[in-house]
């Protein structure tokens, strides 16, 4: 059984699990995690505040394990240990950046059939992945995202942590231009709906600042100006162990003197939600 705190996120004892439940701030409660990486962290980003350490193990995706493990859990550990829980979403996230992965068709495949097959567990939840946006850029994902919204719903988190090319280095550690990654994300959204996932945090002490927030606040501007698709935009703080010591979580008050300080620089483009989550768990702009 897994623990109900926020901060959990065990992939199995030694994080191998292709399938994992836990209790997600941002899902807003029982998420069941699927990792196309069970061997090691595959990722084009090397952010900061990730929680996957570089540690391999002995065990290989297999699309039949997949299955296997779907099957155990909803015919063995949900009537065991979850019964009566309510299932928010199926999430394909994991050791890496799963738009990477070979297995990403048949394992957005295997999901959608699975909420099929299991439609009296499963319910109302949804498909989800979380992406780093890096998918955008190439064209194939992106058909294969698009046709999986069009026809499972899939709900689509993008990654967009920093307005300027400086931040965004900071914070994915690569190689991308922001330009090209915010031209992904536009290209893609006014196709197809997306939510924007932005990791506020303090980084080597710092914290984003007016500047950062006038950046971030012009791209999405530009974005909502070109029609892009944007259901909501999480703001969102650490809320795990992270592998390197310099990142810090801020706390729900200045969470919320961000998004209160984006909120008078965005243009009336019929302007998305913002969802706020601190380290603890959700909250709203009123809370005091």
């Amino acid at each position: 059984m897994v623990s109900e705190e926020i901060g959990n996120y065990k992939r199995g004892e030694d994080g191998a699990s292709l399938v994992y439940p836990v209790f997600s701030r941002r899902s807003g409660g029982l998420s069941l995690g699927i990792n196309l990486f069970p061997n090691r962290k595959q990722c084009n980003f090397d952010c900061p505040y990730c929680e996957v350490s570089e540690s391999v193990t002995g065990t290989v995706f297999d699309l039949n394990h997949l299955d296997r493990a779907l099957k155990d859990f909803f015919e063995h550990s949900y009537p065991e240990y979850w019964a009566g829980v309510q299932i928010k979403d199926i999430c394909i996230s994991g050791n890496g950046e799963p738009t990477i992965s070979p297995h990403l068709a048949q394992a957005l495949e295997l999901c959608a059939e699975c909420r099929r097959r299991y439609a009296s567990m499963v319910g109302s939840s949804e498909l989800v992945i979380i992406t780093n946006s890096t998918g955008f850029l190439n064209q194939g994902v992106s058909d294969l995202l698009a046709r999986y919204v069009e026809r499972e719903a899939l709900k689509i988190w993008a990654k967009l942590d920093s307005g300027t090319q400086d931040g965004f280095s900071a914070f994915s550690r690569s190689e991308y231009g922001l330009e090209d990654i915010v031209d992904g994300i536009r290209s893609f959204a006014v196709r197809q709906p997306i939510i924007l996932q932005t990791m506020l945090c303090r980084l080597s002490g710092k914290a984003p600042g007016v500047k950062e927030a006038e950046a971030y606040a012009a791209i999405l501007n530009g974005l909502l100006a070109y029609k892009a698709k944007i259901e909501a935009i999480q703001l969102y703080t650490v809320a795990r162990s992270t592998v390197d010591t310099s990142i810090q979580a801020l706390s729900d008050s200045e969470i919320l003197e961000y998004a209160t300080l984006l909120k008078t620089m965005l243009k009336n483009y019929n302007s998305p939600p913002i969802l706020l989550f601190g380290r603890d768990g959700a909250f709203k702009a009123d809370r005091e």
